[in-house]
């Protein structure tokens, strides 16, 4: 037995000195970060920063308080963890169709909940898709986006093409809407 201990110990010691199985030593740094792509403009992905978002979830529309005389991209309000959360539709807000023109008998809306200086905000889109990894030399400056965009631009792709919004200008841009 003592034979057999010795051998086992040897070859642990050999794995544990190896640094990395597929040779890659050092290996290297995910520099990738990640966003939420979701449907906002036809032929454009749009993305979000997973940074500025605290939540995705499905909200049923009589959830919805709406408030008479408030601005068109802003929806109304809800119950969110027992505060007040002010709702606004992403598509009115860049230009586009409001959502509930385009799909009038809406009954759940997709809403992200972001936050920017203790401030939060939920964005109704029509659809979330998924999570992708991008690489940061893969996002541009602002140079092809539409014009309605260009505020809440943080960067675009080109390959494919898609645009990153920032959710500070967003919010920024929503609470002098709001008031």
């Amino acid at each position: 037995m003592t034979v057999a201990t010795n051998f086992l110990e040897l070859e642990f010691n050999k794995l544990s000195f190896k640094a990395d199985p597929l040779g890659l030593d050092p290996i290297p740094e995910d520099t990738r970060q990640r966003f939420l792509r979701f449907q906002l403009l036809e032929g454009y992905k749009t993305f979000l920063s997973l940074q500025s978002i605290l939540e995705i979830r499905h909200l049923s529309t009589s959830s919805i308080l709406s408030i008479p005389d408030i601005s068109t991209p802003m929806l109304g309000v809800c119950n969110w963890r027992s505060e007040i959360l002010w709702l606004a539709d992403l598509n009115a807000l860049v230009g586009n169709i409001p959502l509930w023109h385009m799909h009038p008998l809406l009954e759940q809306a997709t809403v992200i909940i972001v936050e920017f200086n203790q401030i939060k905000i939920g964005l109704v889109v029509e659809q979330v898709d998924d999570i992708d990894l991008l690489e940061p030399q893969d996002i541009q400056q602002q140079d092809w986006c539409p014009s309605e965009l260009t505020p809440y631009v943080a960067g675009c792709l080109t390959n494919p093409e898609g645009v990153i919004l920032d959710a500070a200008a967003i919010v920024e841009h929503l609470l002098q809407k709001r008031t």
